[in-house]
């Protein structure tokens, strides 16, 4: 994202931090101009927006709770929540405005995994133990002559006794091998049937959350992973990664697809200080995660990171930096950053809506056309804009009793001062 003065140097375009900035003559792109998705009586369901959450776990409800209103008070038509059974209820009964879906057991998939770990268990100590602990026979410290042939007979008797402990012992270790293998086809079995749900909400929403409320539990990581695969490879869906999402993506195991995401134009993470900490102690040890280009071996950065903190800072290492300075509330209540994942996902639907490539329409009259990656980084900041002005709002009315859902109640309103705003700025 670049210009020439008038003596053909290049020199960095001028880019808000306020959204009261947009006014400014400095401020030369046309950015906001492509934030909303016209009103119109021609309208259906489902054309200003349709999000997927996924996440949601027994302990933690409120999250895709948060994140899937929030989308829908920022603007989208339609709102899904893909959860867990144990999460589902209480979601629905939160609002009848949620199309709420469970796509997994926790209880089942958790009974799967103790049933695993209890087999293997077994069959360790089976592998391990020479006879079994019985059969064995321990000669008396001196052996008189007399003894002998009931020495002999009990030598016999032992040998005969490991003989039939070693046999017994090779067909329940064959029996709890074939356990374990049938175990592990029933959790692929699960995976794949919880993969399967999730796919039909895939193919007909514009962007999919990943992460709020969604819990730690391993194989809900696996079906995670799969999903992360389908929704890039087949859908070439936009993603917002939030939460344990991340957290997921700082463990070893998922290494690799942590670096298919960065090099993924169309994924948003949006890690607070401990999260953005983690992943790069994880996998950038000598780098900042927020800049850097791609290490050896793995593919360049083309992501968004919405670093959340007093100051957001959004980048993507292959275009440009912003910094939203918006004035929020003095405290900082929980789910508000879950309230900013819906947000997100809400401008990014429209960002989809309105098409991933900037028009000709798009070029200001200063001639500089932004990217498309650019504008989706100008989308995330208008996000963190709106999250911060209805936090200001509510904290003064609410002040030290501001909760999210006091957030919730002033995104609305929020968003369409901030749309009014943007059609009335001068093009110049």
């Amino acid at each position: 994202m670049s210009n020439e003065d008038q003596h053909g140097i290049k020199k960095d375009p001028f880019l808000p931090k306020l959204w009261s900035d947009l006014s400014s003559p400095r401020y030369e792109i046309n950015f906001h101009k492509h934030l909303f998705p016209p009103l119109s009586p021609s309208s259906h369901k489902g054309s200003h927006g349709r999000i997927a959450i996924l996440g949601g776990s027994e302990k933690y409800t409120g999250a895709p709770y948060y994140a899937a209103t929030s989308a829908l008070s920022t603007g989208v038509d339609l709102a899904t929540v893909l959860c867990a059974r144990e999460a589902s209820v209480p979601i629905k009964c939160y609002s009848p405005e949620l199309m709420v879906q469970s796509v997994y057991s926790i209880e089942e998939l958790e009974n799967l995994s103790w049933r695993e770990a209890i087999v293997k268990e077994k069959l360790d100590l089976l592998k391990t133990s020479k006879n079994g602990g019985v059969g064995s026979f321990e000669f008396p410290p001196s052996i008189d002559e007399s003894d002998c042939e009931t020495i002999q007979k009990r030598i016999q008797m032992a040998k005969s006794q490991q003989f039939t402990c070693l046999s017994e012992n090779s067909e329940q270790i064959h029996v709890l091998e074939q356990e374990l293998e049938k175990i592990r086809k029933d959790q692929q079995v699960a995976i794949e049937h919880s993969v399967g749900l999730i796919k039909t909400s895939l193919s007909s929403c514009h962007v999919l959350c990943v992460g709020p409320g969604l819990g730690r539990l391993p194989f809900v990581f696996e079906i995670v992973a799969v999903v992360l695969q389908t929704a890039m490879r087949k859908y070439h869906l936009t993603i917002v990664l939030d939460a344990d999402a991340l957290f997921m993506l700082s463990l070893d195991k998922y290494r690799e697809l942590y670096f298919e995401l960065r090099g993924y134009e169309k994924c948003v993470m949006t890690p607070n200080i401990m999260e953005l900490r983690r992943l790069k102690e994880a996998h950038h040890k000598n780098d900042e995660i927020s800049v850097m280009g791609g290490e050896q071996g793995n593919p360049p950065m083309r992501n968004i990171i919405v670093q959340k903190g007093h100051t957001d800072i959004i980048t993507s290492s292959t275009c440009c930096r912003m910094e939203c300075c918006e004035e929020g509330g003095l405290k900082r209540s929980g789910g508000i950053g879950d309230v900013l994942s819906g947000a997100i996902t809400a401008f990014m639907a429209w960002n989809v809506v309105l098409g991933k490539d900037i028009k000709s329409d798009s070029i200001s009259i200063k001639g500089i056309q932004p990217s498309g990656l650019e504008q989706q980084v100008f989308t995330c900041w208008t996000a963190c804009c709106a999250v911060k002005k209805a936090t200001k709002t509510a904290f003064e009315k609410k002040k030290r009793s501001m909760s999210a859902m006091n957030v919730l109640d002033e995104i609305g309103d929020v968003v369409a001062v901030m749309e009014e705003f943007a059609m009335n700025c001068n093009d110049s």
